[in-house]
């Protein structure tokens, strides 16, 4: 017997027809979610600006909208034309952030660094290396847990250059491969880089 799934909103009856963070929504649902993180990126956007952690969620936000959207809008049965509008709308909106997230110059680079804390009776150091790198501080692959907000150092293995940064997130992608991302506190150019020589490679598509 195929069980049907039903949307995980509370006091919500209908069938569910996608997932988000872990979350099974109905497509009414669904699209009013989408709506809703569209329009606080937007607010970021014009306001603060998007940290690091704010673009790597982003970006899977949109990857994720995008393929959904597109999914239901090929293939639901039962799609109205007011629906079928809302579905194309987010998937053009998203397609839009995207294009804004690749205008924030990143650098792939894997940058062996020590992580740790000092703080007085959690310390801990552990090897890491970086994944992603930005202006203002890098996601970071390694083992020990790091939780939002806590603050730690971080020193390069090839120049031992030391700075402290805040936890932005931390989150796995995949089943052993976990990530924090980090925003240091009070640094400029930390990784030595050429920013603008890094974003002119970028829009000619050497990165």
């Amino acid at each position: 017997m195929i069980k049907i799934e039903q949307c995980e909103v509370s006091g919500c009856c209908k069938t569910a027809a996608a997932t988000f963070d872990n979350l099974s929504t109905c497509r009414s649902h669904f699209i009013g979610h989408c709506y809703e993180e569209l329009d606080r990126y937007e607010r970021l956007i014009k306001g603060t600006g998007l940290t690091i952690a704010d673009a790597e969620i982003a970006r899977r936000f949109v990857s994720e909208c995008t393929r959904q959207a597109d999914e239901m809008e090929h293939h639901a049965a039962d799609l109205d034309n007011l629906d079928r509008a809302k579905l194309l709308h987010i998937i053009l909106s998203a397609s839009e952030l995207g294009r804004h997230l690749r205008r924030s110059p990143r650098k792939v680079a894997a940058i062996p660094v020590r992580i740790g804390s000092e703080k007085f009776g959690g310390m801990w150091q552990e090897d890491a290396q970086t994944v992603l790198l930005s202006r203002c501080g890098a996601s970071v692959s390694c083992k020990h847990p790091a939780k939002p907000g806590e603050t730690i150092q971080l020193i390069r293995a090839d120049t031992g250059k030391k700075v402290s940064a805040r936890v932005a997130w931390q989150r796995f992608f995949g089943l052993n491969d976990l990530r924090i991302g980090v925003e240091f506190l009070d640094c400029e150019n930390f990784w030595g880089l050429d920013w603008a020589l890094v974003e002119d490679a970028r829009n000619a598509g050497l990165t």
